[in-house]
């Protein structure tokens, strides 16, 4: 006798409580809808819809991953960023949503202080750019803007290349490997906006971490060091050698680590401007700066 789509995701529920997964019947649905190619609603119109014996065996094989603790976003291939669906693989840190503020306000900035005039083209880089989420949005906002995306890992790069490509911007953006800023240094500051998502986890707060964080995300794009501020001690000191006159350092940083990130802008004596934003949870999550 053949499942229906209402008995499977019962089922896949009880098996996903069993093992202790969180959010058990959203994973449930977000999993059989993108298997079925339908909408999560469509699930319980046609509850009654048996499943091919193939379709059955494809779902228990997707629950069987969720089980074990890997991200739903990795088992269908795909995460929505700024209304955007991007391809997104163990390669790639999965976008979460309070990066969309970097895009909020590299946008806001741009508009508000008039960063590049309406006959130039916007120069704008993305350092770690992972699955090109923070590039690609902009692109799309700022269609005006020519970016670069810089990761030190080829194969997130390919991930983002592809997102760029079907997401209709690939012609406007350039992607290169290399560590942080160092492909670009000494050459010409051709750019108004820096934006970075880097890696902010200090050492303590990797053990505290779920696992499906920490068994399948990449941890080279997460462990910021003993502080959490590697990485980001390194972009504050190298940006001013790229940006242009008046031109705006974005960064996303981890939780209480606001204070030292614009401490460290200060020390550098580079920025005339220094700026914080919080998040939805009220969490300084955005620190932006402006070079003199």
């Amino acid at each position: 006798m053949k499942t229906s789509i209402g008995e499977a995701l019962h089922l896949a529920q009880s098996c996903l409580e069993a093992a202790g997964i969180t959010e058990a019947l959203a994973a449930a649905e977000v999993l059989l809808a993108d298997l079925l190619s339908v909408p999560r609603a469509h699930l319980y119109l046609e509850s009654r819809r048996p499943l091919s014996a193939l379709q059955h065996e494809s779902y228990a094989a997707r629950i069987a991953r969720r089980q074990r603790g890997e991200p739903v976003q990795y088992i269908t291939g795909r995460q929505e960023f700024w209304s955007l669906e991007f391809e997104i693989n163990p390669c790639v840190l999965i976008p979460r949503l309070e990066s969309e503020l970097v895009v909020e306000h590299g946008v806001r900035l741009v508009r508000q202080w008039g960063l590049a005039s309406p006959q130039d083209s916007l120069c704008i880089l993305d350092v770690g750019t992972g699955s090109g989420n923070l590039a690609i949005s902009l692109a799309r906002e700022l269609p005006q803007s020519r970016l670069w995306g810089i990761d030190r890992a080829l194969g997130a790069l390919q991930v983002a290349r592809r997102n760029a490509q079907r997401l209709g911007v690939a012609d406007r953006l350039r992607w290169v490997c290399g560590d942080l800023l160092t492909p670009l240094q000494g050459g010409p500051r051709r750019f108004a906006l820096c934006v970075s998502n880097l890696p902010y986890v200090t050492t303590a707060e990797w053990a505290h971490l779920p696992r499906e964080i920490r068994e399948y995300e990449p941890p080279e794009a997460l462990l910021g060091g003993d502080d959490g501020l590697d990485l980001i001690r390194r972009v504050i000191t190298a940006s001013p050698e790229v940006l242009v006159a008046g031109g705006v350092l974005l960064l996303e940083v981890g939780w209480k680590q606001a204070p030292a990130v614009t401490e460290l802008m200060r020390q550098g004596g580079c920025f005339r401007r220094i700026g914080v934003e919080r998040d939805f949870a009220d969490i300084e999550r955005v620190v932006w700066a402006q070079v003199a």
